[in-house]
């Protein structure tokens, strides 16, 4: 989800909760979680640091553990420096910090593609595949919020009842959704949610291949496409490569991996996402290996 329905999201749980006065942390520990451009400012250049980036470490329980300390301690700072009220921080304030970075990766685990929740033990991604990434109707219901509080069309509790209502009818239709396509798309071995509710793209592990093919609730499927696993290589000629960095990068990323033998190089590529049938993750597409030296292309 985006940050600022995370923010709302939060604020809203605080006020109903009936703690108004910790709803500028449990925010602050919502949104900080998505520094998604200070992440990818630090990883782009570093193959060995793949996981910082948005949706990546910082969206696991040590990394809102580590977040929500430094953003304690930075605020902690400020009281001291004199920015902030020092009687304000407390306690029970920090554990709203702390609250809010939980409330954000509990808010992710239903959406695509997936969060690290044991980084940097373990690099693999946990979701319950019912919505997509972020939604463009979540975000409007949001900025509409906002706009409706400051020119005053609605009280705060008017506008919560009614953000409320759309925030949990959308989540309702997509669990209708979800629920009536799992049993056409049983056997996928995976199944990737669209903002459209009815439709879904499906992954098949085939051998030799992996097919891919679009679900629509009501019609059935389209027309699959079909990528070879290897070409010109094999499983026992990838693995030495599999413990690289940019290749964990790229495994990380992707919904599907193929490899390609060309020459002298050996190309790993996810192929949903270079085709630009899948968008998310933008990054990790393909690696291009020396097949005698370490990896040196990435894109």
């Amino acid at each position: 989800m985006d940050s600022l329905t995370h923010a709302l999201a939060a604020a809203i749980l605080a006020y109903v909760l009936g703690f108004p006065q910790y709803i500028p942390f449990i925010v602050i520990g919502a949104v900080i979680i998505d520094c998604r451009r200070a992440l990818w400012l630090f990883s782009k250049n570093s193959p060995d640091a793949y996981l910082f980036v948005h949706g990546g470490i910082a969206h696991s329980i040590a990394g809102v553990c580590i977040m929500s300390a430094s953003a304690c301690a930075g605020i902690g700072l400020a009281a001291l420096a004199g920015f902030i009220d020092p009687a304000a921080i407390t306690p029970a304030a920090c554990a709203a910090l702390f609250a809010g970075g939980f409330l954000h990766i509990a808010m992710d685990l239903p959406a695509s593609p997936g969060i690290p929740l044991f980084a940097p033990i373990s690099d693999k991604k946990y979701a319950l595949f019912v919505l997509p990434g972020p939604s463009m109707l979540l975000l409007a219901a949001s900025l509409f919020f906002l706009i409706w509080m400051a020119l005053g069309v609605v009280t705060l509790a008017e506008g919560m009842v009614v953000y409320a209502a759309i925030f949990f009818a959308f989540l309702l239709v997509r669990s209708v959704a979800f629920a009536a396509s799992r049993p056409a798309l049983k056997g996928a071995y995976r199944v990737l949610p669209q903002p459209d509710p009815r439709r879904w793209v499906a992954f098949y592990d085939d051998g030799d291949e992996w097919t891919v093919v679009e679900f629509l609730l009501g019609k059935g499927f389209g027309d699959p496409a079909c990528y070879p696993k290897y070409t010109w290589t094999d499983p026992a000629h990838v693995a030495p490569y599999v413990s690289l960095p940019e290749v964990r990068g790229l495994l990380y990323n992707s919904y599907i991996v193929t490899a390609r033998k060309e020459g002298d190089s050996l190309i790993l590529a996810d192929p949903v996402r270079e085709s630009g049938r899948l968008f998310y993750p933008p990054y990790y597409k393909r690696v291009v290996i020396p097949v005698t030296q370490p990896p040196v292309t990435i894109r």
